[in-house]
């Protein structure tokens, strides 16, 4: 079958004859239904576990480094440049203690440092299995919603707010 300006409407590449007598692409080939690319292909094929164990190993050696050192060495962790400036506590004030708390296995002193510091340990390390879920191909974990997100973010700047008030119950939650 060839156009009158001698082209075929059929793609290059090998074809098989269906029943019907049309040519169709053999599976497998650029142009066949279900190949990378072509209509009707999934949206996401697995990808691998490269950027999730960069990610992991990247994190683990934060953790370490947090872990082995007390935190109150300004050499290695400086002091917040919030609190230092302008004598207001961030949302982050106590974070890093918050971390050196929870890698020493004492999940009650990183709340008294950093209330919402844990939370976000835990939201992120279940984004992280649900990412390395999606990457090979398998649904560990479903995906954090982003309103989820977008609540706890509000949230935490207004923990940040109300941290800096001078009244009970907020200001407890100085560092």
């Amino acid at each position: 079958m060839v156009r009158s300006d001698g082209t075929s409407p059929l793609p290059e590449g090998p074809t098989a004859t269906s029943r019907g007598g049309q040519q169709q692409p053999v599976a497998g080939e650029p142009g066949a239904p279900g190949a990378p690319g072509a209509p009707g292909a999934p949206a996401s094929q697995p990808r691998g576990l490269t950027e999730p164990l960069l990610v992991a190993g990247v994190a683990a050696t934060s953790v370490l480094v947090v872990g082995l050192v007390y935190p109150r060495y300004p050499e290695l962790f400086p002091t917040c440049p919030s609190r230092t400036l302008f004598g207001v506590l961030c949302p982050l004030c106590g974070g890093t203690r918050s971390a050196h708390a929870l890698a020493m296995g004492r999940p009650g002193d990183a709340v008294a440092f950093n209330a919402f510091l844990p939370v976000l340990v835990l939201l992120t390390a279940w984004s992280w299995v649900a990412w390395v879920g999606r990457s090979v191909g398998r649904r560990l974990l479903p995906a954090i919603p982003r309103w989820l997100w977008w609540g706890v973010g509000a949230l935490w700047l207004a923990y940040g707010v109300l941290r800096n008030l001078p009244v009970e119950p907020f200001a407890s939650w100085v560092p």
